[in-house]
């Protein structure tokens, strides 16, 4: 049976490109509101009830939290371009032997990491200059996140393969399931048990645990007929290999990424508690100007993986370009945005400190007004991703982590906390040269290809 025939929501190879892209990345969007929704709960019941130093505490390990999720996000997201292709070919042993690889070496990756990362994390915060007065929490936050890290990569792979599928909606229920799980959590560990910061790190692992239950659940139930068989879970080196290839290619542009944001911490966490806790507050908006930029960039992965499979290149390209339209719309929306509302969005964590809510105004400043090139950039990276391309998406992540390098070697030294606001505008500028580049050699290629 073709794969294609019984789920409706398989249509990226067919109608009008855009529409297809927008409705698909919808609900990946109410997704991330639902996500970021959680974190600015999060932020506010730690700046509000516990005050700067847990808020500052929370913050100060994001950077090895980052680097870690971001590779392991990276892993699955290969993993899923695979059956995503799969998918648009109408090859369902090939996608049934996809999930099963997907499987066999998340649950390999979610034991080494874990077991590598844990014993390291106290060291790293030290290393990474972070304040001796929050150190301890935020040495506890970051080991209860890495001790729920398999849960993390099941529920993440388990959420790929559905969305491989052309389904952007099933994850979304379950998203928003386990955000309110996460807050009532919050609620009850935080105020309720009164377990500070890590209890803050328990809520989060805590709900994805459950979220994770039910959306194994879901697949057993709606897509048996993609469930590997038992001579499909005795992989072949070959169908190991590619899924490996892909999924390291993709999470070393993540990691990379993140290894210039650690050296970025570590210099922001030498300016002490009350900047890293404005930076903290200020970023949470700065995903909200993101959000919709991440979820169309991972609908044009999935929309360009399948019309690849399908050999349909006229259609990826059309996505590709109505794509940037879109982003371009969005960028301007989101500055004028920032201009208007951001003193009050980061007064919601920051109230009282005068200090701290300028600092944040002007970071959302700065990243607010510059986001569409980040929206354009991520377009053409998911598109290179889709096509199954690993170099570019790779060398990407090496020209961000330069420019955060030179960030954190010369801009913050020399500039203070502008030097901070200057980072992401300058790495998603230089990110995009290598895949601008990428992306013109393969379609003169593929049009000599046809000639």
């Amino acid at each position: 049976m073709d794969p294609r025939s019984s789920s409706p929501e398989l249509l990226l190879t067919t109608g009008n490109p855009v529409r297809r892209i927008i409705i698909f990345s919808l609900p990946l969007l109410a997704g991330d509101f639902f996500q970021i929704f959680y974190t600015i709960v999060d932020v506010f019941l730690l700046g509000r009830l516990l005050g700067i130093n847990a808020l500052a505490a929370a913050g100060a390990g994001a950077g090895i939290v980052g680097f870690v999720f971001g590779f392991v996000f990276g892993l699955t997201g290969g993993f899923s371009v695979i059956t995503a292709q799969r998918f648009g070919a109408g090859n369902e042993e090939g996608i049934r032997r996809s999930i099963a690889a997907s499987f066999c070496l998340c649950l390999a990756a979610g034991s080494v990491i874990t077991g590598l990362v844990i014993p390291f994390v106290r060291p790293l915060l030290v290393m990474m200059r972070t304040p001796a007065e929050i150190l301890d929490n935020a040495s506890s936050y970051v080991i209860i996140i890495m001790a729920g890290l398999m849960v993390t990569i099941c529920y993440n792979m388990l959420a790929s393969i559905i969305r491989a599928a052309g389904d952007s909606f099933s994850p979304l229920v379950f998203l928003i399931i386990g955000t309110i799980l996460n807050i009532i959590l919050d609620i009850i560990c935080i105020v309720v048990f009164r377990w500070g910061v890590p209890g803050a790190a328990a809520a989060t692992v805590f709900s994805q645990v459950i979220s994770a239950i039910l959306i194994v659940r879901f697949i057993i139930k709606r897509y048996p007929h993609l469930l590997p068989r038992r001579g499909e879970w005795l992989q072949s080196r070959c169908e190991l290999g590619t899924h490996l290839s892909l999924g390291i290619a993709m999470a070393l542009q993540q990691s990379i990424v993140e290894v210039g944001n650690l050296l970025v911490q570590a210099a922001m966490n030498s300016m002490g508690a009350l900047t890293i806790a404005a930076v903290s507050a200020a970023q949470r908006i700065r995903a909200v100007n993101m959000m919709p930029f991440f979820a169309i960039a991972r609908a044009v992965t999935t929309y360009t993986a399948q019309n690849y499979g399908a050999k349909k290149m006229d259609r990826v390209y059309r996505g590709i370009r109505q794509s940037c339209l879109i982003v371009i719309i969005l960028g301007i929306f989101m500055a004028l945005l920032n201009r208007f509302a951001g003193n009050q969005f980061a007064g919601l964590f920051l109230k009282g400190n005068a200090e701290a809510l300028a600092m944040a105004r002007r970071y959302i400043q700065y990243t607010g007004n510059t986001v569409f090139i980040l929206g354009i950039m991520l377009v053409f990276r998911s598109g290179l991703q889709g096509l199954g391309r690993k170099r570019a998406p790779v060398l990407c992540g090496v020209m961000e982590t330069a420019m955060s390098i030179l960030s954190a070697l010369v801009l913050i030294p020399s500039y203070g906390f502008t030097g901070i606001c200057l980072v992401n505008p300058l790495s998603w500028f230089a990110s995009g040269i290598p895949l601008y580049i990428a992306f013109a050699v393969f379609v003169r290629a593929q049009r000599n290809a046809v000639l």
